[in-house]
């Protein structure tokens, strides 16, 4: 190429290995330029090149002495494998040796007992000064986005960027409709000129596993029926760079993954491709990956086994189902056709419960609920126990009625000869307070429902009853802030019990209310052992959907020790509000919350407290009211907004129930406000003495880091001053005389400094802080 530019990483490598005369192992895909490089690098010295796909030198073909390149190793055969080894052993020959694969098995000890200098494709990528070079030389001009674009879609590779000049010379420019024409571009070449290199086998083997985006050996001996899938897997990993392993998954790159889609279609034809669909599809519902299932299904237009797979999701509760994920295909069900089912017709009721379409729901319970009354026999029974599951579990209905029925529900399902479906009293949170259902009114009468009516609901709830009473006993007792050793043996003693043919969902509220203990009493780590040890007990069960909540508790508890790196880390996991929001995300919502405010994210922690108050006022939550209505307050405060009024109602309501526990939690946080709103009483006093208790212990507790003036130049906070002003990036720099990109950077050191996420957040910030 005329206008080659130079990979400086490669480049420094190949000069390090020469000083030296070490051998030289490049690889990379196709289309890093790896020959050229090397071209250009020898362009003024003698060498010798060989080609491995060339079947006619030998060991006559190589000099004792000089430079000696092999090209494409990859195509090598096996018979002159030992002539590149005697390669490497010879002491006058600098070997570079070039391939698209990483080193091979049958070389690996050669490149232990010798020592290669490894140019890998990351070494050959171009970054963004190489590419803005590049254009510059052919005279491209390009924005500082369509830059960023380019290097960001190409993934620096030599002929993605080579191709994207090209198409900008015609007058196109960055962006997806040209992403799209390179992308589909380099499939074409891979299918053109790499494909037809490879063993018909090989090629057909990763044709038939190209129906899923990631697999595992049993996944693709399954979906390929073929016991040799291990040794293809070995052959496409020294025919290029392409396929990729992390821990037992391997991936292929996604324009290959393309390439062999598109392949497929036209070798295999459509009836192969839905086997090998379906086949994927058995493995994961085997393995309990049932929304991969389904699309696997789908894909195969096996739409009975589509019905087969949502009437057994809908056979299990909220918690353990995948009622969200599996929304799309409950919604698109033909509605005549779910009528036929009590289970389908239960889990649409309870699927638009959750999604807090009330009236929807209850339209799918008029339509069991005739359907029950016509309906004979097993069906009939399926039919009044799935009701009864709706009666006491809909979330939409709150908690008012659900004692009532459970007192009849005994004689009603013995009668009838029905069985109550599961029903978990949580919904893998940590709490049964506040879990599938909020029983927060149930707390004021705790002891006497616990020795009168508990034996009952055990019993009714089954082995999701085991322990319950116990640990709701001792929750309820700890919210109130009571005697600690009471509360610990009631939680310990529930725990055992669900251990003994109970459910884990159980025994996570156990759990959470012992971290919270040890929390309050400033014992974070004997909190972290805690969680770590019931963290092994959950995985060696395998009851995996508890994890997303185990570990926003563990952030919880990094909260507090201030460990801002992990709780950046969690937040990287945390389900996204604004993409949509998930009711039985609740608790990770207000954990998020809670990072919001440790890092000055005001508006977007009020944004999504905005939309949590929505749900507690649709579904009847009282506990996620009152925790909202405290953790608005500080929000509200520190964005200088009135606050008092949200304080007082939350604070009225906690009074009701006599709860302490979830306002003396947030300790610092909320302290100065429950100053400048003293008021009388007990309940006050004791909630306060905690609070400040709690403060003592964690003095910097979601609490932003505060800057000071001196964090900020006078260039930096008149920026912010101009930004307060409504300016723009490209204005301020008017003003001052900088270069918009020059504004952009001390826009985002502000930003940093301040722990802000956005330009209100960060004027809000200075505000407060004083420093504009």
């Amino acid at each position: 190429m005329e206008q080659y530019i130079m990979p400086l990483s490669a480049n420094r490598k190949l000069k390090a290995a020469k000083s030296i005369d070490q051998t030289a192992y490049i690889y990379g895909a196709t289309g890093y330029g790896k020959t050229t490089f090397v071209q250009k690098y020898l362009a003024k010295r003698r060498h010798t090149y060989l080609n491995c796909g060339n079947r006619r030198w030998d060991e006559n073909d190589i000099p004792a002495q000089g430079i000696v390149v092999l090209d494409d190793l990859h195509l090598l055969d096996e018979s002159r494998r030992e002539i590149v080894r005697s390669i490497v052993a010879m002491p006058e020959v600098w070997l570079i040796i070039v391939s698209r694969s990483p080193v091979p098995a049958w070389l690996m000890p050669e490149y232990i007992n010798v020592g290669f200098m490894i140019i890998s494709e990351n070494d050959l990528r171009l970054g963004r000064k190489e590419i803005a070079g590049y254009l510059d030389r052919l005279g491209l001009s390009c924005t500082e986005d369509g830059l960023r674009l380019l290097t960001e879609n190409s993934e620096g590779n030599a002929y993605a960027v080579r191709h994207a000049a090209l198409k900008m010379a015609e007058g196109m420019t960055p962006g997806p409709q040209m992403q799209k024409e390179i992308h589909d571009g380099f499939a074409r070449y891979l299918t053109d000129h790499v494909m037809v290199e490879w063993d018909s086998e090989l090629l057909e083997f990763l044709m038939r596993v190209s129906v899923v985006d990631e697999f595992t050996l049993p996944l693709a001996e399954l979906i390929t029926a073929s016991r040799q899938a291990s040794v293809y897997l070995q052959k496409a990993a020294e025919t290029g760079n392409f396929l990729f392993l992390e821990g037992d998954t391997y991936r292929l790159r996604p324009v290959l993954l393309h390439a062999l889609r598109e392949r497929s279609r036209q070798s295999l034809g459509e009836e192969q491709l839905r086997t090998c669909a379906k086949n994927a599809g058995v493995w994961y519902e085997m393995n309990g990956h049932i929304s991969e299932a389904l699309e696997m299904y789908e894909q195969a237009e096996n739409w009975a086994q589509i019905r087969e797979l949502l009437i057994r999701n809908a056979r299990t509760n909220p918690g353990a189902g995948h009622y969200y994920e599996l929304r799309r295909y409950y919604l698109s069900m033909d509605e005549d056709e779910a009528a036929k089912s009590p289970v389908l017709m239960a889990g649409l009721s309870m699927l638009h419960s959750m999604l807090m379409d009330e009236e929807k729901s209850e339209y799918w319970y008029k339509k069991l609920a005739d359907f029950a009354k016509t309906a004979t026999g097993g069906t009939k029974r399926e039919a009044q126990s799935r009701l009864c599951y709706l009666d006491i579990g809909l979330p939409h209905r709150g908690s008012r009625d659900v004692l009532k029925i459970m007192l009849r529900a005994p004689a009603m399902l013995l009668d009838q000869g029905a069985r109550l479906p599961e029903f978990s009293v949580t919904s893998n949170v940590p709490s049964t307070m506040n879990g599938g259902k909020d029983f927060c009114r149930w707390s004021r009468s705790d002891r006497a429902l616990a020795r009168t009516v508990g034996p009952l609901v055990e019993r009714v709830l089954g082995s999701y009853g085991k322990g319950l009473t116990k640990i709701a006993l001792g929750e309820s007792l700890f919210e109130k802030g009571e005697n600690a050793f009471e509360v610990l043996t009631l939680l310990s003693r529930g725990q055992v019990e669900t251990e003994c043919g109970g459910r884990p969902e159980i025994a996570f509220s156990a759990v959470g209310q012992r971290v919270r203990m040890m929390i309050l009493q400033g014992d974070l780590l004997n909190a972290g052992t805690i969680l770590d040890s019931f963290q092994t007990a959950v995985k060696e069960q395998r009851v995996m959907q508890l994890l997303p909540n185990i570990r926003a508790m563990r952030c919880r508890i990094a909260l507090y020790a201030g460990d801002m790196e992990a709780v950046r880390e969690w937040l990287k996991e945390a389900p996204d509000e604004d993409k949509e929001f998930i009711t039985m995300e609740r608790y990770r919502y207000l954990t998020k919350v809670r990072c919001y405010l440790a890092l000055g994210e005001n508006l977007k922690a009020l944004a999504l407290l905005e939309k949590l108050n929505e749900y507690a006022g649709r579904g009847h939550r009282t506990y996620i009211r009152m925790e909202a209505g405290v953790l608005g307050a500080i929000v509200r405060q520190r964005l200088g907004a009135e606050w008092e009024a949200m304080l007082t109602a939350a604070l009225d309501e906690a009074e009701s129930y006599h709860f302490v526990r979830f306002i003396s939690e947030l300790g610092a946080a909320v302290l100065p406000l429950l100053k400048k709103r003293s008021r009388d009483g007990p309940w006050y006093r004791q909630m306060l003495d905690e609070t400040k208790q709690t403060a003592r212990r964690y003095p910097s507790y979601l609490l932003p880091k505060s800057a000071a003036r001196d964090d900020f130049s006078p260039t930096a906070l008149e920026i912010l001053r101009l930004q307060s002003g409504g300016l723009s990036a490209t204005q301020i720099g008017a003003r001052l005389g900088m270069k918009p990109d020059t504004v952009r950077y001390h826009i985002k050191e502000n930003y940093r400094k301040l722990e802000a996420g956005s330009k209100t957040d960060a004027i809000a910030a200075a505000k407060s802080l004083g420093l504009i």
